[in-house]
């Protein structure tokens, strides 16, 4: 769903413009109407201070949308500072967050910023606020309240022009309710929230998003005549995604990896990307049903793999399969598979 080049997009020519939700290169590939609902509020509060709570499964692109709403505001010039809440522990994040002087603790050697401080004139973006600990909740409240903050073992009062753009994988109002997250900053975050929906909600976006993701690795492999046969784009179309697009991401360019030809078939997709052969959404397949969808998963990779050994030549590959070249070429076309494709 990202890729990015790290230009500034030249303002001094308004003529020019980016393509369909490009944001400095990075693009947010998607049709469905609920995506297409989402950048349309991107594009109405992007140019504004107001702080955002972008809402949305790991995996989904919140960081993407952060930045894009960096992007379109009158900050685009300034630092974008993505901060990850849950990656540190406790003591070493409000060290990140906002910084330290000599001396603060066993190991500060020397007076250090911390990414607010970094930030500045520009925006932050804390991913994962809900892991954030409660003491520190308290000193991001302050700095949203009053544009003001402290280094860490100082009592300076330091000064910060930061917009605020803050990312969940969980239900916020249900850590409020449990006492795990202080209500007042998840008032003062949640000024507009963005939902960004899972993969397994716009499903019409998954042939061009794989299509997307096929010409970026596949250009970085030199391999660029790759396209997906319609087996394993049915494939694709079935998994629900738990790791949503950065799952899709990941699957394709493990396939492009794989493949020797042009084509992309089922044997080059991940193991747990079958499973809804015998289980759809969480339900057993019918016995019949099950079955006759591992029958034509095999022929398929069968038929692929006496192809490859043979190079492209049918003659060949029906021989290696005992069938007849009539009944060879019949399943080939049965499972839309082009022997083109296996030619040395």
């Amino acid at each position: 769903m990202e890729q990015s080049d790290g230009q500034i997009p030249n303002r001094s020519h308004p003529k020019i413009q980016p393509p369909p939700h490009c944001f400095n290169g990075a693009k947010i590939v998607g049709k469905h109407p609920r995506m297409l609902e989402l950048l349309e509020l991107v594009e109405q509060v992007a140019d504004t201070d107001a702080t955002v709570l972008i809402v949305g499964e790991t995996g989904t692109g919140k960081e993407l949308i952060a930045n894009a709403l960096h992007q379109k505001s009158n900050r685009w010039g300034k630092p974008f500072v993505p901060v990850n809440c849950a990656a540190l522990p406790e003591h070493l994040l409000e060290s990140e967050l906002f910084g330290h002087v000599r001396g603060a603790y066993t190991g500060a050697v020397e007076d250090k910023p911390g990414w607010f401080e970094c930030a500045d004139q520009g925006t932050i973006f804390l991913d994962e606020i809900n892991d954030m600990p409660l003491p520190l909740q308290l000193r991001l409240l302050r700095i949203l309240q009053s544009n003001c903050y402290s280094r860490v073992g100082s009592r300076q009062i330091r000064h910060c022009n930061v917009r605020v753009v803050a990312a969940a994988n969980r239900d916020i109002r249900q850590l409020v309710a449990a006492g795990h997250f202080r209500e007042e900053l998840y008032f003062r975050l949640n000024l507009i929230e963005l939902h960004i929906p899972p993969l397994r909600e716009r499903k019409s976006d998954i042939p061009m998003l794989a299509s997307y993701f096929l010409h970026l690795f596949g250009k970085k492999h030199q391999k660029q005549q790759l396209h997906l046969s319609r087996a394993a784009k049915k494939l694709l179309l079935a998994h629900d995604y738990s790791g949503n697009v950065r799952e899709l991401e990941n699957i394709v360019h493990g396939a492009i990896l794989l493949a020797k030809e042009h084509v992309i078939q089922p044997c080059h997709l991940p193991v747990h990307v079958h499973r809804h052969q015998v289980c759809n959404n969480g339900k057993w397949l019918p016995f019949q049903m099950a079955k006759k969808r591992n029958i034509e998963q095999f022929e398929t990779d069968y038929l692929c793999n006496c192809l490859r050994a043979s190079h492209g030549n049918i003659t060949q590959a029906a021989q290696m399969a005992g069938l007849h070249v009539s009944n060879f070429h019949h399943k080939m076309k049965q499972h839309h598979i082009n022997a083109a494709t296996f030619k040395a």
